[in-house]
């Protein structure tokens, strides 16, 4: 297993797990430990460059799309306040 450690956009440690072949899993800290939250398969890599890229191209979607649900969410309690 080869691991990688980023910080994302909101300031939260996300552990990126690699297993040297096709499956990724993305983890965050609970309790001291790394639990898995996110995973998903990717084929034709050829080395740890490449699975870092890979991994770090989905973990950048993910958290676009947490921003969008996020602006969503904002403009729903605006219009609930403003009525």
């Amino acid at each position: 297993m080869k691991h990688w450690e980023v910080v994302d956009d909101f300031g939260d440690s996300i552990r990126i797990e690699w297993n040297g072949s096709a499956t990724f899993n993305f983890q965050t800290p609970r309790q001291g430990e790394w639990v898995d939250y996110h995973c998903f398969t990717h084929y034709g890599i050829d080395n740890e460059n490449d699975a870092l890229e890979i991994a770090l191209e989905v973990l950048a979607e993910e958290v676009q799309d947490i921003k969008m649900q996020m602006m969503q969410w904002e403009t729903v309690e605006v219009k609930e306040i403003a009525q």
